[in-house]
């Protein structure tokens, strides 16, 4: 089952919105997630914590998310999973956009294993 974890760039209001529109959607933001005790850790150490609790992480970070997946896939090491999100596709100040998509994303996707799964959200 696909839970989301909203990085810490994400608003803490799409949980809010998304809560109303589709109560049936695991989502929870970086900010709200333990207290906030994962705000401002390291991608790695972030990763961890997330496949512990069975999270897969939801963000616009490609820059140091995508050379880190790799490295780890190179390793051997495990994830449950990465969205990730193209600023040019689906805009960060499109809430709308964001929270349309999460929904095509879990109607289409919800029930896989989403251990080591890399997806781009699409528009």
């Amino acid at each position: 089952m696909l839970r989301i974890l909203l990085d810490e760039h994400l608003s803490p209001r799409l949980v809010e919105q998304l809560a109303r529109r589709r109560p049936e959607i695991m989502v929870v933001s970086l900010q709200g997630w333990e207290g906030g005790a994962h705000l401002q850790e390291r991608d790695e150490a972030l990763l961890t914590a997330a496949h512990a609790q069975r999270l897969t992480l939801l963000t616009y970070d490609q820059r140091t998310i995508v050379p880190l997946l790799k490295q780890w896939s190179e390793q051997g090491v495990s994830h449950r999973g990465v969205i990730l999100v193209d600023d040019r596709a689906v805009p960060p100040n499109d809430i709308g956009g964001l929270i349309r998509a999460i929904e095509r994303l879990w109607d289409a996707q919800q029930h896989l294993d989403w251990v080591g799964r890399v997806v781009y959200l699409a528009p």
